[in-house]
Parts: structure tokens; C-alpha cells; sequence
């Protein structure tokens, strides 16, 4: 064998190693995240476990503002000049942190005319101001992108580990709602530190590049990165307008049946998320080697195979949503079995809308999912905006579900017309009428 074909070989092994160990993190993580959540859940009670998820909620939306789509611009960069790449994540602390400053500011000030208890408005607090850790971090995607992704996930699962002893130390304890809310502080904390050790270890010869202050790379970040900012926002928007919306317009009990709900409805997502990441590796080479046949065949078994591991358990969350939600969350939770039919089914939409959306990066339609995303973001505050005062979680609930079909099926007809929306819909055709 030349030693070409044997770097290849190296570089292929490598990345599939990389990739393994991104899996085994999304997998464990999102399994001992709902066994908890679910406990505590239990242990708290729709209200204050209503209170944290809303919380949890502001932080997912104010994340892309904080991060400014940092994190696909620095990935790109370091994967050919690593470098040039450190000096990106130097800009990118420090624009970070000033954004972090500024909303939190502004949303804390706010909180103090939302909340009618010093209570709530500490919790709060605590979640909103710990979120640092997590809204700040800049090591994940210096490993993602040179590939060493085992260090996210030693971060990861170590984190979420002593999280876990953690929240089960004050469930015991019969501890109050802001000892869980310190739990998820330290849990982020954790994580980043231990990133951060493992980072500079890593990059011991460059570490001044790291730490140099660079204007022209903070501008870069700021001009290349404001676009994607703008689509991860829109994403968290339609991901989670829903649960803000409940929480503004009704209160924290409510946050809590939708949230528990919601919970049970995404929980095994992580398994055709995981599909995905394997089954893209094919698509992304037949994409690179101009195969058609072999691409389109290939996007199809993947929206097919997707489809029904995400069905199924809809299916019997549907059938059975009043047994389930009793036997995991207790009669508290009694009203979450109203909306979990709906969330599951919305589960469904999204696991695919996610394949669908995978499949338009790799044809290279940037713009068009930018667009759509604004759209069905827009569209989803509107739709909870009007739903949600008459219906109200149900009204939350069937908003989210129009805005995933939309996203996942009927707008991705406006992009190359229809070609992927045609892949979609002859995917679940007999392989004859396929030929």
C-alpha cells in the first residue's frame, strides 16, 4: 500500500474515531440528562421546575447572540491554519464576554419587573448569570475541529456525572430549587474548566497566539459570523418561543407540564441524531465525488430509516401519554398528558426537518435555510402570540407543530425546486418506482 493511500487510511480511521466519540457523548449525555430531569422534575413540581425551565430557556436564546455564529468561522479556520484559528478564539473570548455583559444587563433588569418573588428572581439569576460557562466557551470547537472530540466528551460526561450525585445529594437533602439551580452552574463550570485545562495542554507552543489581542480577527468574526448568529437564533426561537411565551403570558406551572412533556417527546431524538452523523460521512462523499445515483439513494434510505425510528415512539407516547406521564412525573403533572401527543408528533417533524436540513448544507444552501429559518421563527412567536391566550399549551403545542412541518416538508419545496422535498416524499416509494 503507498503511503498515500496510507495517511488516507490514518486520516479516514481518525475521523471516524472523532466521530465515535462525539456519538458517545450525545448519547450519554441526553440518556443521564432526562433520567435526572425527570427526577427532579418529580422532586421539585410543575411550578419551580417551571421556573428553571424557563430560565434554561432564556439562556438557549441568548446563546447565539452571546457566541455571534463564532463557532462555524473559527471551526473552518482552524482546520487549515491553526494558528490564524487561535487568534479567532482569542477575538472571540473577548467579544463573548462583552455581549454576555450587555444582555444579561438588560435581561436581569427586566426580570426584576417579571417576577413577583426575590425567590424566583434568585433562581433565575443564578441560571441566567451562571450560563457564562456555557455561553462563553470556546474550547468545544477546537477539539470538534481538530479532531479531538474526546476531550469534549471526558468534559462532558464527567460534568453531567457529578451533577447527577450532585441534585440526587439535595433531593435527599430535601434541598430548595435554587440548590438545583447552583447544580447546573456547577455542572458548566466543571466542564469548563476541564476543557480549558485539556486546551492549554494542547496548545502549550501557541498559547501567546491564543491570548493576543487581534482587532482585524475580532471584526472578521464579528462581519463572517453575524449571518450565522442570526440563523442559530432564529433556530432557538422556534425551539423554545414556545416555552418563554407559556412562561410570559401564563406562568411558571405552566413552563413546567409543557417542559416535562417536552422532555419525554425529545428525549430518544438522540438516537436518529446519531444515525445522522454516521450517515452522513456517505453522503458527504458521494457529494464530493459527484456521485448522483448513489447520493440521492443514500439521502433517501437516511429520510426513510429516520422517519420510523422517530415514529414509533411517538406513536405509543400518543397512545398511552396519561399512564406515562403518571408513572414518570406523579399526579402533579396530571395536564402535561394533554400536550405530549402533540410534542411527540412535532418530535417527529423535527428529527426529520433535521436530516432535511443536514442534506441542504451539503448541497450547499446556506442562504435558503437562513431564510427559512427567520420565517418559520417569526411565524412561531405569531402563532403562540395568538394560540396560546385562547388554548393554552395546546395552543403552544400545535404552534410548534406547524412550524416544524413547515420546516421540516412544505418550504423545503422553494429550494432547488423541490428537489428535496422530491427525495422526501419518493423515499417512503418502492424501490422499482425509485429506479
Amino acid at each position: 500500500m503507498s503511503a498515500v493511500h496510507l495517511r488516507k487510511s490514518s486520516s479516514m480511521n481518525k475521523a471516524l474515531i472523532n466521530t465515535a466519540w462525539i456519538l458517545g457523548e450525545k448519547v450519554m449525555f441526553a440518556l443521564a440528562g432526562i433520567f435526572i430531569t425527570v427526577y427532579v422534575a418529580r422532586y421539585l413540581g410543575p411550578s419551580e421546575f417551571g421556573l428553571i425551565s424557563l430560565a434554561l430557556a432564556i439562556v438557549a436564546l441568548i446563546t447565539p447572540l452571546v457566541k455571534l455564529g463564532s463557532e462555524s468561522v473559527i471551526f473552518n479556520r482552524l482546520a487549515y491554519n491553526q494558528e490564524s484559528g487561535l487568534l479567532l478564539i482569542g477575538a472571540s473570548k473577548r467579544v463573548r464576554f462583552i455581549n454576555f455583559l450587555v444582555i444579561n444587563t438588560i435581561i436581569t433588569a427586566g426580570a426584576f419587573f417579571y417576577f413577583d418573588t426575590l425567590h424566583k428572581m434568585l433562581v433565575f439569576t443564578i441560571i441566567i448569570w451562571g450560563s457564562y460557562f456555557i455561553t462563553t466557551e470556546i474550547y468545544s470547537v477546537f477539539f470538534n475541529a481538530t479532531l479531538s472530540s474526546k476531550f469534549n466528551t471526558i468534559a462532558q460526561n464527567g460534568s453531567l456525572a457529578a451533577a447527577v450525585v450532585l441534585k440526587l445529594i439535595f433531593i435527599h437533602a430535601g434541598a430548595t430549587v435554587a440548590f438545583f439551580a447552583a447544580a447546573n452552574i456547577i455542572q458548566w463550570f466543571l466542564s469548563w474548566v476541564i476543557k480549558r485545562y485539556f486546551f492549554n495542554k494542547q496548545i502549550k507552543l501557541n498559547l501567546q497566539a491564543a491570548r493576543r489581542r487581534s482587532r482585524r480577527h475580532a471584526r472578521h468574526l464579528l462581519h463572517a459570523g453575524l449571518p450565522l448568529a442570526i440563523s442559530s437564533l432564529s433556530i432557538a426561537l422556534y425551539t423554545r418561543t414556545d416555552q418563554v411565551m407559556l412562561g410570559a403570558m401564563l406562568d411558571e406551572t405552566h413552563v413546567g407540564w409543557y417542559s416535562a412533556a417536552l422532555t419525554l417527546a425529545q428525549g430518544w431524538l438522540m438516537f436518529p441524531v446519531a444515525l445522522m452523523t454516521s450517515w452522513m460521512v456517505g453522503i458527504n462523499e458521494a457529494a464530493r465525488n459527484n456521485n448522483i445515483p448513489f447520493f440521492e439513494r443514500r439521502i433517501k434510505n437516511m429520510f426513510l430509516v429516520v422517519f420510523f425510528m422517530a415514529l414509533l415512539p411517538a406513536l405509543v407516547m400518543g397512545v398511552f401519554r396519561d399512564p406515562i406521564i403518571a408513572l414518570v412525573y406523579g399526579d402533579s403533572y396530571t395536564p402535561a398528558g394533554n400536550i405530549l401527543a402533540i410534542t411527540a408528533i412535532s418530535s417527529v417533524f423535527s428529527a426529520y426537518g433535521t436530516a432535511a436540513y443536514r442534506v441542504i448544507t451539503v448541497m450547499g444552501g446556506y442562504g435558503f435555510l437562513l431564510k427559512k429559518m427567520l420565517f418559520v421563527s417569526l411565524l412561531n412567536v405569531v402563532l403562540n402570540y395568538i394560540l396560546i391566550p385562547r388554548y393554552g399549551m395546546i395552543g403552544a403545542a400545535l404552534a410548534t407543530l406547524t412550524a416544524e412541518i413547515l420546516s421540516a416538508l412544505i418550504l423545503n419545496a422553494f429550494y432547488q425546486k423541490g428537489r428535496v422535498l422530491r427525495l422526501q416524499v419518493t423515499a417512503f416509494l418502492p424501490r422499482k418506482a425509485m429506479a
